[in-house]
């Protein structure tokens, strides 16, 4: 019986994989992944000795097809993703070929590691979580996403526009930090400008902003900036953006958004301000 790793790379030094996700590889006879990918774990020494499967930016499904094939022939496999294996990466494209192939659970298990069956042949699946983007350009900045937060992928090869634009304007009106993926490419060129344009209606221009390049790699950039400022920002495909929500703000050069102690406690002092009480909810304040 083969087995199947999802390994989830984080941001993609050495000290950012996890301790299961190095297990996972070292167990690994087969590594398969995107090109980029697959050269910095080359790079980190994880890769010695083993069969190594190339792939292209945009051929995520041929990954997974081959990356099951080879399990349910018995081999270990690890098929790896930038971040986290299940935010925007490689568990959906696996889970759902699996779907439709026709896999059936051979365990009677919930949830994973799981034991699959395709006619006679079974694999094992695990799902190996790694930091993703926003955890790692959130660590570079101070503390951005200490409220609550969304994801969006500006990236419409997989997503029509017009979704992402609705689920902006959603954000925006829910006044959410925002932590945009995949915000600009050569071919998309203005999303990034349109988003930060949509945001502008709901939230200051002086709203704090910040561009993280490269996270954690050679490369690294860290820009902060504001939503206004996000209107003529350059960007990239290595490149995360995070918009604060309104009451966001810059703190000695990190990017502070509150967790809402200052609306319930004195915080020099420690003691509930006027009206409010310990473990009690918040008193209702206008928005």
């Amino acid at each position: 019986m083969g087995e199947l790793y999802l390994v989830g790379m984080g941001p993609g030094d050495l000290p950012g994989l996890t301790l299961r996700a190095r297990e996972a590889l070292e167990k690994a006879g087969v590594v398969i992944g995107y090109s980029t990918y697959i050269k910095l774990l080359e790079e980190m020494g994880l890769l010695g000795g083993k069969e190594v499967v190339r792939k292209g930016m945009t051929e995520e499904l041929d990954r997974a097809e081959e990356a099951l094939e080879r399990a349910l022939a018995g081999q270990r496999v690890a098929l790896v993703s930038g971040g986290d294996p299940g935010i925007y990466g490689m568990a959906a494209p696996v889970l759902e070929l699996m779907e439709e192939q026709g896999f059936r659970r051979a365990d009677g298990g919930m949830g994973l590691p799981g034991r699959f069956a395709l006619g006679e042949k079974n694999l094992v699946l695990e799902v190996i979580p790694g930091v993703t983007a926003a955890n790692a350009v959130a660590s570079l900045l101070g503390s951005p996403l200490s409220h609550d937060t969304c994801l969006i992928s500006l990236s419409d090869l997989l997503t029509p526009w017009p979704l992402i634009e609705r689920r902006l304007h959603a954000a925006g009106m829910g006044d959410f930090v925002v932590v945009l993926y995949n915000p600009q490419s050569k071919r998309r060129d203005w999303q990034l400008r349109r988003s930060a344009e949509i945001l502008l209606a709901f939230r200051p221009k002086e709203t704090p902003a910040a561009l993280v390049k490269s996270a954690y790699r050679k490369r690294q950039e860290v820009t902060l900036t504001t939503l206004e400022g996000l209107l003529s920002a350059e960007a990239g495909m290595l490149t995360t953006v995070v918009i604060g929500n309104q009451q966001s703000r810059f703190f000695e050069g990190t990017f502070l958004t509150p967790r809402g102690y200052g609306l319930k406690y004195h915080l020099e002092t420690g003691e509930p301000l006027p009206g409010e009480t310990p473990g009690l909810s918040l008193r209702r304040r206008d928005a």
